[in-house]
């Protein structure tokens, strides 16, 4: 029987039904069956909402959701961040078939017609409340995928899908990508089920297309039009575009930088002045460009000494010492940071002790170093166990080690050994940085 509260062929009569929704918890709005309502569920909002507000049963297969209105419907996340609505997490889209991607094209495949048109609602995230008693915050987003990213996602989908024409389904990362990502979608750790992959022998990690955390974030707020572009299109890649605007400043002293840029160091301890530096030459503002912030890409600025050595290793976030113990890789921040696609900008300091703007490229992680990143926090996490004070060092990995992040020597955590031990974290080895440095275009 046809649903009268709405009419599902249109998308505008499904937008204004969804809009009630805002302010209230489904548990508020409809009855549920009693173990819906009574259960601790944790399950998936977006299923209860259509199966119990929408009064709808969607396709089981790759149509979106509102087949006749060519609409599909999602539910996410959101916190409170100084006063701003933030993503939780990454939007996950569709499941990544291995055995069809490999036989599509972009405007064909079932991503682009699942996809394309989307009603995203926004639930205000609280881990102690069932789903059914979350709350509906903001409007309802109807997402088209913009002209302006098109070209972007139309990019990420067809590396994902070359990675799987090459064989390479397990080397799969998020960091890859720019807007679209293939993130994990299992159980995570040992005993998670693989699945076959149609151009290698080697089984491969579950994935999904998502949307980043960063992307969704920008689709939250209110003012894109107000930050400054690099302008990514049709025809201008990432990686085009910031070639293209560091061009002029390769070679040139840092002091001769700040000049061009009429921007100047507010003294001896500014730190960030690199990069702001790196942000007025990508856009001439002191604000990141949008895209960057799209594509949740972070900007590392490496100063080398005369003979390529980093000044530092590059540090990533703490870890405490009675979670790790708990943690599985896929979970660990470790792993979320190595996901990512950074930019490194390179200063290296030439024989006459002036430190120059030497390269600019796109980094992230590759598989096999990723491994044995996971190696070195599998093993950290079996020694804080054990013995918290004794981790690994750069001495016993190529790629990364553990020591000391903190304030001071009073800055300490518990550890499970029920002492006190300074604060710690992750950190990719200088002569890691510098293999990484030499190797980039």
């Amino acid at each position: 029987m046809e649903n009268s509260k709405y009419d599902k062929s249109s998308v505008s009569s499904i937008y204004e039904f969804a809009v009630k929704l805002i302010g209230k918890t489904l548990s508020e709005t409809v009855i549920l069956p009693e173990d819906v309502a009574n259960s601790k569920n944790r399950g998936d909002l977006g299923s209860l909402v259509e199966k119990y507000y929408f009064e709808h049963t969607p396709p089981n297969n790759h149509d979106p959701d509102f087949k006749e209105a060519g609409l599909e419907l999602k539910t996410t996340g959101v916190l409170i961040r100084s006063e701003r609505y933030r993503a939780k997490e990454r939007l996950v889209l569709t499941m990544i078939n291995y055995e069809v991607i490999v036989t599509e094209t972009w405007e064909k495949s079932s991503f682009y017609n699942k996809c394309r048109l989307m009603l995203i609602l926004f639930y205000l995230y609280t881990k102690e409340k069932a789903v059914v008693d979350r709350k509906f915050v903001m409007s309802p987003l109807l997402y088209e995928i913009p002209s302006d990213d098109e070209q972007q996602i139309k990019r990420d989908w067809e590396f994902i899908q070359q990675r799987i024409l090459d064989g390479r389904a397990h080397e799969l990362s998020e960091g890859d990508t720019f807007y679209l990502a293939a993130c994990r979608k299992g159980s995570g750790g040992e005993d998670e089920a693989l699945r076959k992959q149609p151009f290698s022998n080697q089984k491969a990690k579950a994935r999904a297309f998502s949307f980043k955390q960063s992307y969704v974030n920008k689709l939250i707020d209110a003012e894109l039009e107000r930050q400054p572009v690099l302008g990514i299109n049709q025809s201008v890649t990432f990686e085009g575009v910031t070639q293209s605007k560091f061009a002029p400043y390769i070679g040139k002293a840092v002091e001769e930088l700040s000049l061009a840029l009429s921007y100047h160091q507010k003294s001896t301890n500014h730190k960030g002045f690199l990069k702001d530096i790196v942000n007025r030459i990508l856009v001439n503002d002191e604000m990141r460009p949008l895209e960057l912030d799209k594509a949740g890409i972070e900007i590392k600025t490496i100063r080398l000494t005369k003979n390529g050595s980093p000044r530092e290793a590059m540090s990533f976030p703490g870890f405490k010492y009675l979670e790790i113990i708990d943690e599985k890789w896929e979970d660990s921040s470790f792993f979320d940071k190595l996901e990512h696609k950074f930019l490194f900008v390179i200063f290296r300091v030439d024989k006459n002790n002036v430190e120059r703007l030497e390269k600019v490229s796109y980094w992230n992680m590759p598989y096999s170093d990723r491994l044995e990143a996971q190696r070195v926090w599998e093993e950290t996490k079996r020694r804080v166990s054990v013995d918290a004070s004794d981790l690994p060092r750069s001495s016993e990995s190529a790629v990364a080690h553990v020591r000391p992040k903190a304030r001071d020597g009073n800055d300490k955590l518990l550890t499970p050994q029920g002492d006190l031990q300074v604060k710690k974290c992750f950190w990719l080895n200088k002569d890691y940085i510098a293999g990484v440095v030499e190797k980039l275009v």
